[in-house]
């Protein structure tokens, strides 16, 4: 049996998929973006915040309630490679920039965000 400090430290060592997600909107094509370092998390917990009418961005849980759940699609746009050695605020930062840089790409091609 492990203790609570084994426990946490066999946590600290689990490899998750860190990355960018979108929630698409299919009736209009809406992007809402985000990044993670725990990809499988994150898209249980917006859903879950969504279903629940919790979620932080208030245009995408209105669509949602409108819509239904049906009308939006989870997928994962991208993923982060990390290093063994990257520490979880190098991530956040790297997660940042790789955020920014899909979102500048995608607003040149006219692609609509959620804010």
């Amino acid at each position: 049996m492990h203790t609570k400090k084994d426990s946490k430290n066999i946590y600290k060592q689990m490899k998750f998929r860190a990355g960018i997600f979108q929630i698409k909107n299919l009736k209009n094509g809406k992007l809402y973006l985000e990044t993670s370092c725990d990809l499988e998390r994150a898209y249980n917990s917006d859903k879950f915040q969504l279903n629940s009418g919790l979620h932080s961005n208030k245009e995408l849980q209105s669509d949602w309630n409108n819509l239904g759940s049906d009308q939006f699609e989870f997928s994962v746009i991208d993923e982060l490679k990390i290093d063994d050695d990257a520490t979880e605020i190098k991530i956040k930062s790297d997660l940042k920039e790789f955020a920014e840089m899909y979102r500048t790409e995608l607003l040149k091609k006219g692609q609509n965000l959620y804010k």
